[in-house]
This record gives C-alpha cells, sequence and structure tokens, in this order.
C-alpha cells in the first residue's frame, strides 16, 4: 500500500463519524427536517457549503494535522473569506498584521516581527520587491500584490517540520492554488465589484474571471483565471521630524492591480500527475506625497528659550511655529512578480516521488521621483504656536489661512532629490521529495525525504537623472494647481497639485541619469537543504520526527569609491523537529510539539555597501551612514508548544495552546557620531556642521518569547455560528538590543484578540467581525527610526445574498469605526529635542472606511 493511500485512510478512518454527523446536520439545517437513519442504511455525502463549510474544512484540517496548524478556506471560487489575504490571517490565533496605507501587507506570528514569518504559494518562495520609496528589502512577502481570488485555501504552521522550508521563526503560511482536476469539467466563474472609500470619495471597479476545464476521462484539465482592480487611496495624517517642524500631511495613490494565473494538470492514472503554474501579479502605484510643514520657532539652534511646562523629556512639545513650509512629493512605482513551476509526482507500491522546479521574479520599486516646494523657502506664521502636550499635534496659526495659502512658485529639488530607486528579486529553485511506505516498522508507516537547491539574488539601486543646464527648476504655482486636497488628522485643505504636469514638466529636462554607486547592493545566496522525517501513528496517537540540514552561501557585491567589491559569508545549521498528537478521547486531542527553526537575515542587513539617508532633506540633524553586515548569522530558535483541542461537536472547537520560543542572533547596530570629515560623501554646509550618525549591523542578543492561544469555534445549527480567539505572547529580548532601550520586540503586541459572528440560510450570509492588537513597536533604521504604534482596532462587515444557485450578490463594510493609527515617541533614555522622546506623538493617520458591493456568478 502507498504511503499516499495509507494517508488517505488514514484521514478517512478519523473523519467518517464526523462526515455523517455533519451531513444530517446540514440537511437539517437547509430543509429545516430532522433525518433518521437506520443503522444499514448507506449515508449519502452532503456537502456543507457557504461560510460554515468554509468553516468546516479549516477545522477539519486543523484536526487531522500532526503539526500545530490553522487554515483558511475559499467557500468557493472568488469567495475568500476577506478581500485582502493578510485580513483574513489575521483572524487566526496568534496572528496579527500591519495595514501599510490602509490595508493589509505583512504577517506576524506569535510575536515575531513579520520579517520573520515564511511565506509560500504552492510550497515555494515567492520572489518579492515592493513598491514603496522607503521599503527596505526584505525576505517578508507583500500581501497588497495577491488577490484573494487566486487562492483556494490557507495553512499556517505555527510548529515546524522537516518537510517544510526553512525560514519561518514565528511560523510557515502556506498558500495553495487551485489545479483543474479538483474542479467540475467547465467551472465558469466571473464577478464585478465596485468598492467606494470615504477618504478619496472614490468608486473603483474590481473583475474577475475563471475557467477550468478538463477532458471526459478526467485525465487532463487546464485552468485560467484573471483579476483586474483599482482602487483610488488617499489617506491623510499629521508628521513630525523633530526638531525641525511637523504638520498635516496626505498620500495620494492610483493603484492598477492585475494578476493572471494559468495551471495545467496531467493525471493519466492513479500513479502520474504533473501541474505546470504561471502566475504573474502586477501592481502600478503611482503616487504623491502632501504636506504643508509648520516649523519650529524654538529649536536649539533659533536661540528661542522653552519654558519646562513645554518640554517633554527634555523635548518641546509647545511654543512659537516658524514658517508654514509646502511640499508635494509625486512619484511613479511599480511592483511585479512572476512564477513558473513544474510539479510531478508519481505513486509506485509503497512509495511516492515528488520532483519541483520553478523560477520566480520581481521586479519593483520607484521609477521616478521628485519633489516641488515653497519655491519663497517658507512663509513667516507671525504669533502662530503648536501644543502638542495633548497627545497629538494641534496648532494655532493665528489667522494664517492654511488652505488659501498658495506659494507663487515652486520650486524642484535636483540631483539626489530627483531619482529612481529601482528593485530586483528572482529564484531559481529546485526540489526533490521521496516519501515510502514503512508498514514493517512498527508505529513509524512512513518515512519521508529530500532535498532543495536554491539560487536567490537581489539587487537594490538609485538613479540620479541628469538635466538640461539650461532648465529653469522653478515654476509658476497657477500652471500646476489643481484646488485643494484634503489633509491632516482634522479638517485641513492644502494646495493640490495636478502631478501628471508635474512629472511632464520636470521629464522635459532629463538628459540622461547617473547610477549612484554607492547605493549599488546586490546579494547573490546559495541555499541548500537536506532532510528526513519519519511519520508514526498508533492505536491513539500520530506525528512525525525528522531533521533538516540547511547550508548557506552569501556574497554581497557592492561599489566603495566607484571601485567594485565583494564579501563572502556561509554558515550552516541543523534543524531538528517532534509533532506529535495524541487522542485522549475521540472529542480530545493533546498536543505537544518542539523544533529548533531558523530564518536568514533580511537582504537589507546584509547589504554591506555604506546607505545614507537623512541628507539634502532640509532637517539639520539626521544624517544616517548605515553600513550593513553580510557576515550575519541566521536567527535561530528553539521553540516548544503543547497544547488542548476540544471537538466538542464536529462542526465546534475549544482549543489552549501553550508555546514558548528561545530566539538569537536578532540584528540591531551599534550607533556612534561621526564627523562630515570621516564619512566619503558631501553634505550641504548647513548640514555638515552636525556631521554624521554611524550605524552598523551587528547580530545582538537572545529573545525570549511566551505565551498563550485560546481559540473557540462553534456552529449553533441554527444558522447561527461564533468564532473567537485571543493570544497573550511575552516577547522580550535581552538588555541592548535595540538603540530605543525597549526590550519588547518589534511588531509584538502583548494582547490581540478576534471576535465574529455570522448568519446563514439558503438566502442569506453575513458575518460582523472584530480584531484588535495592543501597542506594538516598529523599528527602522534613519530618520524614521523607532516608534510606538498604539493599539489598534478593525470592526468588518461582510454579506452575501444568494440570488439564484449561480448568482450571488455581496455588499462588505471595512473599518466600520474609522480607527485611527497612531504612533509615538518611545526612547527608553533620555532624548533631548527629539521627537523619539518616550510619549511625543510622531505620526497619526486617518484608515477611512471602505465599502464594497459586487455580484458574482458560477456555472
Amino acid at each position: 500500500m502507498s504511503s499516499k493511500l495509507r494517508e488517505a485512510i488514514r484521514a478517512v478512518n478519523r473523519s467518517t463519524v464526523a462526515a455523517a454527523s455533519v451531513g444530517a446536520i446540514a440537511l437539517a439545517g437547509v430543509n429545516g427536517v430532522a433525518l433518521a437513519q437506520d443503522e444499514e442504511q448507506v449515508i449519502e455525502e452532503v456537502i456543507v457549503t457557504g461560510y460554515r463549510g468554509s468553516l468546516l474544512k479549516s477545522i477539519n484540517m486543523k484536526r487531522d494535522s500532526d503539526a500545530v496548524v490553522d487554515a483558511i478556506t475559499a467557500e468557493d471560487i472568488g469567495k475568500f473569506p476577506d478581500k485582502n489575504v493578510a485580513e483574513s490571517l489575521q483572524r487566526v490565533p496568534g496572528v496579527t498584521i500591519q495595514r501599510q496605507f490602509g490595508e493589509g501587507s505583512a504577517v506576524s506570528i506569535r510575536g515575531v516581527g513579520n520579517e520573520l514569518t515564511l511565506t509560500t504559494l504552492n510550497g515555494q518562495n515567492v520572489a518579492s520587491t515592493g513598491w514603496f520609496v522607503f521599503q527596505p528589502a526584505k525576505r517578508s512577502f507583500n500581501y497588497e500584490l495577491l488577490p484573494s481570488e487566486l487562492v483556494g485555501n490557507i495553512e499556517v504552521y505555527k510548529t515546524s517540520q522537516a518537510d517544510l522550508p526553512e525560514g519561518g521563526v514565528g511560523g510557515t503560511v502556506t498558500i495553495n492554488t487551485r489545479t483543474p482536476l479538483e474542479l467540475d469539467s467547465l467551472t465558469v466563474f466571473a464577478s464585478a465589484e465596485g468598492q467606494y472609500q470615504e477618504d478619496s470619495e472614490e468608486t473603483d471597479p474590481m473583475i474577475s474571471g475563471l475557467v477550468s476545464w478538463k477532458n471526459d476521462s478526467e485525465t487532463f484539465g487546464a485552468l485560467i483565471s484573471a483579476v483586474s482592480q483599482e482602487r483610488s487611496l488617499q489617506r491623510q495624517g499629521n508628521e513630525a521630524f523633530w526638531e525641525w517642524g511637523a504638520g498635516p500631511v496626505a498620500f495620494e495613490q492610483e493603484r492598477k492591480r492585475t494578476a493572471f494565473t494559468g495551471s495545467l494538470q496531467y493525471s493519466p492514472n492513479e500513479n502520474f500527475d504533473v501541474v505546470v503554474n504561471y502566475i504573474d501579479m502586477e501592481m502600478e502605484a503611482d503616487n504623491t506625497n502632501y504636506a504643508l510643514w509648520l516649523t519650529q520657532g524654538n529649536t536649539s539652534w533659533s536661540g528661542v528659550d522653552t519654558p519646562p511646562e513645554c518640554l517633554m523629556g527634555g523635548t518641546p512639545v509647545c511654543g512659537p511655529l516658524n514658517v508654514a513650509f509646502y511640499q508635494a512629493r509625486p512619484r511613479e512605482a511599480t511592483m511585479e512578480s512572476d512564477v513558473i513551476d513544474l510539479d510531478f509526482t508519481y505513486s509506485g507500491d509503497n512509495y511516492v516521488l515528488e520532483f519541483q522546479v520553478g523560477e520566480t521574479t520581481s521586479s519593483g520599486g520607484t521609477d521616478f521621483e521628485m519633489v516641488v516646494e515653497d519655491g519663497t523657502g517658507g512663509t513667516p506664521i507671525p504669533g502662530g504656536t503648536y501644543d502638542f502636550r495633548g497627545g497629538e499635534q494641534t496648532w494655532d496659526t493665528a489667522g494664517f489661512d492654511i488652505t488659501s495659502y498658495t506659494p507663487d512658485t515652486l520650486a524642484m529639488g535636483t540631483g539626489s532629490a530627483f531619482n529612481a530607486t529601482p528593485k530586483t528579486d528572482e529564484e531559481q529553485y529546485a526540489q526533490f521529495d521521496a516519501e515510502f511506505d514503512m508498514s514493517n516498522l512498527g508505529p513509524i508507516y512512513a518515512v519521508k525525504a529530500g532535498v532543495r537547491y536554491s539560487d536567490h539574488n537581489t539587487t537594490s539601486r538609485r538613479y540620479e537623472f541628469q538635466q538640461d543646464p539650461s532648465f529653469n527648476p522653478v515654476i509658476a504655482t497657477s500652471e500646476v494647481a489643481d484646488g485643494t486636497i484634503d489633509v491632516g488628522a482634522g479638517s485641513y485643505e492644502i494646495l493640490n497639485v495636478d502631478a501628471d504636469a508635474l512629472k511632464s514638466w520636470a521629464k522635459s529636462s532629463i538628459t540622461g541619469r547617473t547610477e549612484d554607486l554607492g547605493a549599488y547592493s546586490e546579494i547573490d545566496e546559495e541555499n541548500t537543504a537536506l532532510y528526513a522525517m519519519a511519520k508514526f501513528e498508533g492505536e491513539s496517537f500520530r506525528g512525525n520526527f525528522g531533521v533538516r540540514y540547511v547550508s548557506t552561501d552569501a556574497t554581497s557585491t557592492y561599489y566603495l569609491d566607484g571601485v567594485k567589491q565583494e564579501a563572502d559569508a556561509d554558515y550552516a545549521e541543523w534543524l531538528p523537529s517532534l509533532n506529535l498528537a495524541m487522542d485522549l478521547s475521540d472529542e480530545l486531542i493533546f498536543r505537544v510539539a518542539a523544533a529548533r527553526v531558523m530564518a536568514r537575515p533580511q537582504y537589507v542587513d546584509m547589504y554591506v555597501n555604506p546607505d545614507n539617508t537623512g541628507t539634502n532633506d532640509d532637517l539639520p540633524n539626521n544624517q544616517f551612514w548605515i553600513i550593513g553586515n553580510v557576515g550575519l548569522d541566521p536567527y535561530i530558535a528553539n521553540q516548544f508548544d503543547a497544547g488542548v483541542e476540544w471537538y466538542f461537536n464536529d462542526s465546534s472547537l475549544l482549543s489552549f495552546t501553550y508555546f514558548t520560543k528561545d530566539v538569537k542572533n536578532f540584528v540591531t547596530f551599534v550607533e556612534y557620531p561621526a564627523s562630515a570629515g570621516e564619512i566619503p560623501f558631501p553634505l550641504p554646509p548647513e548640514e555638515a556642521a552636525f556631521g554624521w550618525t554611524v550605524q552598523e549591523k551587528v547580530n545582538g542578543k537572545s529573545a525570549q518569547i511566551e505565551g498563550f492561544e485560546l481559540q473557540y469555534q462553534q456552529d449553533f445549527g441554527n444558522g447561527f455560528g461564533l468564532t473567537a480567539n485571543y493570544t497573550y505572547t511575552d516577547a522580550e529580548a535581552d538588555d541592548g538590543t535595540f538603540t530605543d532601550g525597549n526590550t519588547v520586540l518589534s511588531d509584538s503586541s502583548k494582547d490581540s484578540y478576534n471576535v465574529s459572528g455570522y448568519f446563514e440560510n439558503d438566502l442569506l450570509q453575513a458575518r460582523l467581525a472584530y480584531n484588535w492588537r495592543s501597542e506594538y513597536m516598529i523599528r527602522d533604521v534613519g530618520a524614521y527610526a523607532n516608534r510606538l504604534h498604539d493599539d489598534y482596532g478593525s470592526l468588518d462587515f461582510s454579506s452575501a445574498w444568494f440570488v439564484t444557485d449561480n448568482i450571488t450578490v455581496n455588499f462588505d463594510v471595512i473599518n466600520i469605526t474609522e480607527e485611527d493609527a497612531e504612533q509615538f515617541g518611545n526612547n527608553q533614555s533620555y532624548s533631548p529635542n527629539s521627537g523619539f522622546t518616550e510619549g511625543f506623538p510622531l505620526y497619526a493617520y486617518e484608515m477611512p472606511r471602505r465599502f464594497v458591493l459586487g455580484v458574482s456568478a458560477r456555472f
């Protein structure tokens, strides 16, 4: 008997009673009739559909897994629980997300930063770059790129096992797409939606479609799907760059997201299966930042004294204003990821062989950036004051009309302020796995082994545009003025510009471009992994144990004084793991797991070349010289899990899981001052007086993570149901790991919870979900530095009207309460004249309410 067949029989034996009960419950719920069946009568298979069906599939995947796994399944094509995949994942116990510009973009698991979450697509890495100009090169996947319509199901592995790819210290998210032979022949799906966002007051379209076909013998199938979405995004808020100034800001973006998938599957018999997948995901992300900087009149260099009542830890939080200074930054940005993958599986009498080979590539970044600002250098605000003592930024402009403030001219920044910063990321991989039936080894019923090789390359580059020397970089505001735009965390309006006209004007001056070789960053990385894993089971237990060996060779290529340089490093690790599930009764499962896991350091930290930030930006004391280190050690964690799961009926669950991780080799940096003459980079005279802050990447100390998860899910059988979970995480690093003096790990909330109530019948489906997380640290090198994000909660509503068996109308509301995102300084050391002083209100953003109305058809 093949191990694959044995796995199937084992799963069927565990779930036969559950399937029969669920079928009876489903018929009773749908038809309102209680069905009695004779013990000898053959029970007809009944499939529970809708949102309850999705939850049932997820709970069965969790129950049958050997490891600690949570799952999310799409109830049908195009019916993933949320429009954004990351926002669905936040409803999994222990998972929190970051929202970039109001949409889920990064996933963290159990208090470990999102960059230590491994995300795979059909079991393999996805190359990812990002469109945002300040987004560094990391290994984390950008969920903004992935339409939920492409996803069949997601598994969240919170414990490791030897056959999982390395890289997830927090956990591993495995995203699986659909294949044609699993669908009915000639399945056709189409949808059209409109999304209205309250801040931009725009309604944007999205269309998607899927066609899947297979022949009568079900040996060959083909599937294609496509998604096209537009979104007019606008975000208002307040920002402070202290000590210099603060002000109301806005971010405006026109997103155009497209995705295409194609899948061919050939399976001439039960032993042979070949799947070819092609996925292309693209996003055009042109954007403009607007700001009206209200500069500080009592800076340390102004000669104006600050009274004690206006000081917070030595930092002024109230006082006079100096000038109003308008600024706009139009950009053109893109992001694209492609995957081509071949997966071959052959099943023999007592073995299964699988070979997977593919390539994933990504390009992105900012292709064009410019800045324009008040051509007069700023307008004085006599008598104006600011007051940030109440925990938010407020101003009294003493009659100065922000709305009507329109400089006569706008001056364009040139040189380093007129640039492009493209990025690339690519990987070629090959993996071979073999699993053998070992029924003669007692409780060990299968042994699995494999090897994986990948060759990865990532680059970050910077170009400055050359200009015609006769070009006048000053333009009359009247030539590009386009009304006003809402800015700030409050009711503010400032000058809106025609970004396309500005870009066209600026591009007319370009005669070429010069690469800033000092910003050239490249990593070549070869990774090899070998593993062996045994699967075992007995009358009331099951699980697996094994070991994975990983070796890495990395090269950082960079330029120093115009000369190409290379730096090499290598390391190897052994990663043992054990997962054990014990059936204490038919309803009760006890789990225990232990593993050693690893994640490689981020590319941005491995780039050896020095990076400079804060130069030529009008802020006098924020020049950072950041030095990477290709020889950084990988993150290593020893982790342990223990938990109990009570399936008190076939579609309900109550569980408790305790987890602990001991993580070492966190990447931090040593920081020290340097004069302008000590760093080989020219500074403007006004900034040269302050010199540099040097930040050098090193491996930090260890961190300890401990916590527990509570999970509850119940289908009440009358159309109503409830899911809820709570996670407590105590994640602290050793003293001195972070320069802000906090010991709490980045992106770690001590408390998080989710509550979702739903109702469903033949006609309607509705869900109301609330997600909340407590405050957490965000850490960046350079000017944005380290700050504390306040607690955040989002209330979301989704509904569907089943017009016919084939047509559905859906209506969703995201962020009903319009929760604001607020960030504060949180340095634990004395930080005078700095916005990173504990409690200083650095950034506050209004998060908009969004409405989605759509119709879908499936045939």
